[in-house]
């Protein structure tokens, strides 16, 4: 093995500031998108041996001037050539037709490779990042209804002195402070906000020191505490692009170092993974106690007036958005929906009654129509994943000649004649497999229904149901209920529900009011279970076991305040992403009893309520019996003051053929292809299918080792 070469530039103290992908080197500007960035030898006829010198170069990138360079040659057969060029990604730098690599400020591991004639060879280019901080950069403060950064806390906090910065550098004692969020082992995408780190303190801490480290990223950031008793603090925004961008694919070790009284303790370190993708989507959640629109009175606190509404949230979301629901009153909450896993439809009760339901167009700016008629029969249904049907939760309907499925056209209502249903199926909480062709549902009512079971039903276009199967039993006293198909269709995440609350499939406490019955609830677990074997298993990583709650507030049952999970219809970074409702403790953010939800019988104007939406990270093609699941994280930037439950996660409303696109997820046609040196969105691949393009087999996808899931190529980690 060739030993590295490594260039290291000691740099002035400011931070990285180039932007990922583009730098200007010399009064040019390299980078950008596409396959690599590329410099050209010119045709020639060669097949011999081409040896790229040196080998596997690591780049140091520390601070701010100039950027780091590495002279490259190639030799055909022992002999100096000009071969053709090429970096991927061009993030990560640029080389010219001579060979002289120049890096940007992003880290990460790059492939070189050069091509002579017929004859290939490749070496990696390692660029770290080393960025150091002390204190807030001095930018705006987010503390939009998510709190700030979306998250909660203080934000970040000011530089500490020169005596401080030596406690923080020295060797830490132990104290016995705890971290409390987020969990080791985390599974983190990249593009969305960056977490706030929290802890349970040994001492009265008076700063901290934060550090992140990749193979290819370093970072120290040193702050002062922003509140006493110093109890969290978020890792700043740009050090968190960087990281995750760095070390895509890799594991990040966190560390946390604090001082007080002149001694430093600690340190606290947990290790987590980096997905190489992003939150692919749209996630539509209810949300009471929202202040987005205010349609009910009496709520505790300075301010009587919220709303039940439904919200959005986008993997880079900074606030959530109003999508349904208005100011006024009662008759204008829009909060039980359902949504179309294409992104082309939400349909949604109004009003508290639950009993007439309204259908959002949501390519058309989310235009309401209702539903006819208004008797209940849409309630809570499972939406065909290009929003035109709907599988109907008959045991929500109302009314005797509601109570069995049926299937109906949306948004206008007709019912539609089907064949294969078995007599009297009463199907709860239904949900579609992402190919249209299954449905999953609670065996709610009919010959043999117990309200425990899950069980499917194979669908074909355009009516025709068959092959009724019992898929799941849960213990004696519990039950099985929404489900949601993995993307690769193999399987299936679902609640089981422990103990009920005298109300099927809710997730409340017992009654509502203040009394000691507002202190107990519904308590829930998720589980997976394999289609083909009917293998099931607990998400025990998802739903938190082994991180017991510490601290005065803590709730000893959080494993199982777990609930309605659905899953994401893209996979990305090699995994699925499952959201669901929890009510556990946020940290030492969120800690009040965790059936406290609803704002009329307790003040949440300062204390924030735990019942919040998690995401967790599920690796795709899991072996039947095994826990796939890895521990679940906090979304950001939903309204830290309201309780927020049901996330619908759906694709983002597409875009049609000639329009713009990133990837092939967010095309009408399934594909986005470079067209005169813009991406746009097309019905016909331009050869293989990239990463998030439509498929139909495993064998359409680019990348050997991707699978075909939801009908889109999913790259496996």
């Amino acid at each position: 093995m060739r030993p590295a070469l490594i260039v290291t530039l000691v740099l002035a103290a400011s931070g990285c500031t180039c932007a990922p992908g583009t730098v200007t080197i010399g009064g040019r500007t390299d980078g950008g998108t596409g396959g690599g960035s590329t410099a050209s030898g010119g045709a020639v006829n060669f097949t011999g041996t081409l040896v790229i010198s040196p080998r596997d170069v690591v780049l140091n990138v520390v601070s701010g001037q100039p950027l780091p360079i590495a002279q490259f040659t190639a030799t055909a057969n022992g002999a100096t050539v000009s071969p053709t060029w090429a970096v991927i990604p061009p993030a990560l730098g640029s080389i010219d037709a001579a060979g002289l690599f120049t890096a940007t400020a992003t880290g990460g591991v790059a492939t070189l490779a050069a091509s002579y004639g017929s004859a290939t060879d490749s070496t990696t280019v390692t660029v770290k990042v080393r960025v150091v901080q002390n204190g807030s950069n001095g930018g705006p403060v987010d503390a939009g209804a998510g709190g700030f950064g979306g998250v909660g806390g203080e934000g970040v906090g000011g530089p500490v002195d020169g005596a401080t910065l030596t406690v923080l550098g020295g060797t830490p004692s132990a104290d016995g402070a705890t971290m409390l969020y987020p969990y080791d082992a985390t599974v983190w995408p990249r593009g969305i906000l960056a977490p706030l780190l929290q802890w349970t303190p040994g001492h009265d801490y008076d700063a901290v020191a934060i550090s992140l480290e990749c193979p290819s990223y370093s970072y120290l950031g040193t702050f002062a505490k922003t509140a006493t008793p110093f109890l969290h603090h978020p890792v700043p925004q740009q050090a968190w692009e960087q990281a995750t961008e760095a070390c895509a694919g890799q594991s990040l070790v966190a560390r946390l170092v604090f001082a007080s009284g002149g001694q430093a303790y600690g340190p606290l370190t947990e290790t987590w993974r980096i997905a190489t993708g992003t939150l692919k989507g749209i996630v539509y959640y209810n949300s009471y106690g929202t202040r987005l629109a205010k349609n009910y009175s009496g709520a505790l606190g300075p301010d009587p007036t919220f709303g039940g509404a439904t919200l959005s949230i986008r993997g880079g979301s900074t606030d959530p958005t109003l999508v349904a629901g208005g100011n006024g009153t009662e008759a204008n909450c829009r909060v039980c929906h359902v949504v179309s896993a294409d992104g082309s439809a939400l349909l949604t009760q109004q009003g508290n009654a639950n009993s007439a339901t309204s259908h959002y167009a949501l390519r058309s700016n989310n235009t309401e129509t209702p539903m006819t008629p208004g008797d209940g029969r849409f309630a809570w249904g499972g939406l065909s994943p290009d929003g035109r049907l709907l599988f109907s939760n008959a045991s929500l309907a109302q009314g005797a000649s509601l109570n069995s499925s049926a299937l109906y056209q949306v948004p206008s209502g007709a019912p539609v004649t089907t064949t294969g249903l078995p007599p009297g199926l009463s199907a709860a909480t239904p949900v579609f497999s992402l190919d249209g062709k299954q449905v999953a549902f609670n065996w709610y009512a009919g010959a043999g229904a117990d309200q425990r079971s899950l069980a499917t039903l194979r669908f074909t276009a355009p009516a025709t149901f068959s092959d009724f199967t019992p898929l799941y039993t849960p213990a004696a006293g519990q039950t099985a209920l929404y489900p949601s198909y993995l993307p690769t269709g193999t399987g299936v995440v679902f609640e089981v529900e422990t103990v009920s609350n005298g109300h099927f499939g809710e997730t409340r406490s017992t009654c509502d009011g203040s009394g000691p019955c507002s202190d107990i609830g519904a308590h829930g677990e998720l589980w997976w279970v394999d289609l083909a074997t009917k293998q099931a298993r607990k998400l025990s990583r998802l739903n938190g076991e082994g991180h017991a709650p510490v601290g005065p507030n803590a709730h000893g049952d959080d494993p199982t305040l777990n609930y309605e999970p659905t899953v994401g219809p893209i996979a990305s970074g090699g995994y699925a992403w499952v959201i669901f409702t929890s009510r556990r403790l946020y940290g030492n953010v969120a800690t009040i009893n965790p059936f406290w939800s609803d704002p009329r019988f307790h003040d949440l104007s300062a204390t924030p309520t735990p019942k919040k939406l998690w995401v967790a990270a599920v690796d795709l093609n899991a072996a039947p019996g095994t826990d796939p699941s890895h521990p679940a994280f906090y979304l950001p930037a939903q309204e830290l003051m309201a309780g927020n439950s049901r996330g619908y996660w759906s694709a983002d409303p597409c875009r049609s053929d000639g329009d713009t696109c990133g990837s092939g997820d967010e095309c009408c046609g399934g594909y986005c292809n470079a067209q005169g040196g813009v991406n746009q969105c097309a019905s016909t691949p331009s050869g293989c299918a990239k990463e998030f393009e439509r498929c139909t087999t495993n064998a359409d996808c680019c990348d050997p080792a991707a699978v075909c899931a939801g009908s889109r190529c999913a790259s496996i980690n």
